[in-house]
């Protein structure tokens, strides 16, 4: 799955690059009392980068609770390992040697 995440990443990149590039005219930016004038071609990777930077920060707690999730199993699957090995050496010393 990696794989063609990076590939569709690169994909997108490339679309966004060259869109930026053939739309190179000047922007202005009106927000409340703020205006801000510059490339098109600025606005547009800005705006890319800022739309990657809210999906990774809206991804983050899905991650860290599938991080918490797979310690807590692997702590339970140590325990269950732990209890197992305890019953065989427990049954390996109540069997009777047949020597």
């Amino acid at each position: 799955m990696n794989q063609f995440s990076l590939i569709g990443f690169l994909i997108l990149a490339v679309v966004v690059a060259t869109f930026s590039v053939q739309n190179s005219g000047e922007a202005v930016v009106k927000f409340i009392w703020w205006q801000f004038q510059s490339s098109l071609v600025v606005m547009i990777l800005i705006s890319t980068a800022l739309g990657a930077i809210m999906a990774i920060f809206l991804s983050l707690p899905g991650t860290f609770r599938l991080r918490m999730r797979l310690r807590e199993q692997s702590q339970h699957i140590a325990e269950l390992e732990q209890r197992l090995r305890e019953r065989e050496t427990t049954r390996t010393r109540d069997t009777p040697d047949t020597r």
